[in-house]
């Protein structure tokens, strides 16, 4: 495994960290969350892996049994999972600490074994507590430590060595960890990137769907630009980012209940909302509706970004109206070029697919674009879903205008050997969504996912049709993925691509983060 593939964690303290500290705990009746742990920890979700790593020396002293603190354990990761967050591993160390066993903190013994068993970089991973033991933990593994002040924090904060970095509580640790996840990657470059649009220029940044457009989501002048620099019409709306939830309040006049137990699960992440605005929100941005479209994006560039450039920013796709959206920088570079200020090289996207966009303008909650959060998940949060169906005049919403995501190549949605039949005279490219018959020869071929997952074939979507569409075919026949959970977002793309709607249930979409 070469260190590039390596991937950064973070490990928490259990007691005093992730719940509070009420002594030895027996049950999961005991068991008292913080407050803000399930949004501190969605927002780091996407970025690392999570362990937990507990000393529980009431099992050695006899005051605890081993089955009663694997169900707190067990409690605890069951909750953290139904919100959307992945605890990979929980380890506990049931030793005093007069037995010199290898596995207390501040031995590193744990983390070691994580980082062989689950692959991860150490250099790159943090560790949070509120005991003088774990940042001695993070020190003796090459990691960094965020002391947190819940807890025993308080009580100790003399053992600490100068150069600690102290939270107050578990929200203040992870923006702190995401600024510093950024630092690897270049904090000065997204600092130079932020000081770009706070003067009213044009930055492409990457986020977990696509690489986005942004400016000032209050400067009209920036903002006109993005619609010059992509030809986009000026009646579709855009998305605009924030990187907190007191940034959604600043730009609307009210939450709903359904759209913020929504954002509660899903931001960050790649789900919009559609909410009445305020009057300060530029016209420009909404193309004069009573309403905006915004979300909160899953990575650290873009959280940083946003938090640097001290604004709310307007992104639509990095890419000219209508065309394939970018999933790398060098997409970027190839379809935007000197035409934009500054670039921000994050990789590729993780999802791949925009965003899911809800609407709450009307009676009823309404699905405007499939994207990256399936409508099964968001059903079963807020019940029954409208879906709404294909509009020809001006757009409600981001996404909704038809012919989009289209390459140069023709596409046609494949319906079998007949599609090739009828063009074999002719150089065709196969989209697969898995391994297709060795019967049919193709010019090329490009499988989304070998193992037919759907989340693998919408990161590879935009990418897999630019490839197809760089090879001087005449024609790309696309295979139809199932109608279900991801399935849904992928075909619409598909769809939109051959510049054929064929279903009025299916919502149309732009280019849109």
């Amino acid at each position: 495994m070469t260190a590039s593939s390596l991937r950064p964690a973070v490990f928490f303290d259990r007691d005093g960290t992730l719940i509070e500290d009420h002594g030895h705990l027996r049950s999961s009746s005991d068991v008292v969350f913080y407050e803000d742990l399930f949004p501190a920890l969605q927002r780091l979700r996407s970025h690392f892996r999570f362990f937990i790593v507990t000393n529980q020396p009431g099992i050695g002293l006899g005051i605890l049994r081993q089955e009663e603190v694997e169900e707190v354990n067990r409690y605890i990761s069951e909750n953290l999972r139904r919100a959307g967050i992945e605890i990979t591993a929980v380890y506990c160390c049931p030793h005093r600490r007069d037995q010199g066993c290898q596995c207390i903190k501040p031995n590193p013994y744990f983390l070691l074994k994580a980082a062989q068993d689950f692959g991860l970089d150490l250099s790159r991973s943090f560790v949070v507590g509120d005991h003088p033991s774990d940042m001695t933990l993070a020190i003796n593994t090459g990691a960094r430590g965020v002391y947190l002040l819940t807890g025993h924090g308080k009580e100790h904060l003399e053992e600490l060595l100068p150069d600690t970095f102290i939270a107050k509580n578990l929200t203040e640790a992870a923006e702190w960890i995401l600024k510093n996840s950024i630092h690897s990657k270049g904090l000065e470059t997204v600092r130079r990137a932020a000081e770009i649009i706070r003067k009213g220029g044009l930055v492409a940044f990457p986020t977990e769907t696509v690489y986005g457009l942004g400016a000032d989501a209050f400067n009209p002048l920036a903002i006109a630009r993005i619609f010059e620099v992509k030809r986009r019409p000026y009646f579709d709306p855009l998305i605009v980012h924030v990187a907190s939830y007191g940034g959604l309040k600043k730009l609307v006049t009210a939450i709903p209940s359904d759209a913020k137990k929504l954002v509660d699960r899903f931001w960050p992440g790649p789900l919009t909302v559609v909410l009445m605005k305020r009057e300060e929100v530029p016209d420009l941005v909404t193309a004069g509706l009573s309403t905006v479209a915004i979300r909160m994006p899953d990575h650290p560039m873009a959280l940083g970004l946003i938090e640097e450039s001290e604004c709310p920013i307007a992104a639509p796709s990095a890419n000219p109206f209508g065309y394939l959206s970018p999933t790398t920088a060098e997409h970027v570079r190839d379809q935007l070029g000197d035409q934009i200020d500054d670039i921000l090289d994050g990789g590729p996207c993780e999802v791949g697919l925009e965003s899911t966009i809800i609407s709450f303008s009307g009676r009823k909650p309404s699905l405007l674009r499939p994207g990256g959060v399936p409508l099964e998940e968001i059903e079963a949060i807020i019940g029954s879903v409208e879906v709404s169906p294909d509009e020809e005049g001006r757009p409600s919403a981001p996404g909704m205008l038809p012919r989009h995501y289209a390459p140069r190549t023709p596409i046609i949605l494949a319906r079998g050997e007949k599609n090739f039949n009828s063009n074999k005279s002719k150089r065709i490219g196969l989209l697969a969504f898995q391994e297709p018959k060795p019967s049919t020869k193709f010019h090329h071929i490009e499988i989304l996912s070998k193992k037919g997952d759907f989340r693998e074939a919408a990161a590879n979507l935009f990418a897999a049709i630019r490839r197809l569409d760089s090879l001087n075919l005449d024609l790309i026949l696309a295979e139809t993925v199932p109608e279900v959970g991801l399935g849904r977002a992928i075909n619409d793309r598909l769809r939109r691509a051959s510049r054929l709607i064929y279903s009025p249930l299916q919502p149309k979409g732009d280019s849109t983060c």
